[in-house]
């Protein structure tokens, strides 16, 4: 069970609002808010959905830019990111991540997919 600290540290970890947050999720600024203070829980799929995102933004194998994955949020949702994620060649082993992978054959574009995600190396690094 994902905690309502960390779906906070989540939420601040990509540098979001609680309104920007709450859109990618499809759910209100109030939910987001009752999450993070405990009032109340994000049900089993939102949970996984949740789970699946913290899994991509911790993964190890690239450096994650948390400003274009906020942007990908906001444009494609929750879902659209970790399915793309996937289609990349990401490993997400919540139950979210591998229904996803079980319905996706990988692309043999993973690596420009992949670079969605990637942290350009000519970035400033403080436009993190």
């Amino acid at each position: 069970m994902i905690t309502s600290k960390e779906i906070k540290e989540l939420r601040e970890k990509l540098g979001a609002t609680q309104g920007e947050f709450a859109k990618s999720l499809g759910v209100s600024f109030s939910t987001i808010s009752r999450w993070e203070s405990g009032q109340s829980q994000p049900t089993d799929m939102q949970e996984e959905q949740l789970v699946a995102l913290k899994q991509l933004i911790e993964n190890k194998e690239i450096d994650i830019d948390k400003k274009k994955l906020r942007k990908m949020l906001g444009l494609i949702g929750i879902s659209g990111v970790i399915t793309t994620a996937v289609i990349a060649g990401f490993t997400i082993s919540s139950p979210w991540g591998a229904a996803v992978t079980s319905l996706i054959k990988k692309s043999s574009n993973a690596g420009k997919i992949r670079d969605l995600f990637r942290k350009n190396k000519k970035q400033d690094k403080n436009t993190e």
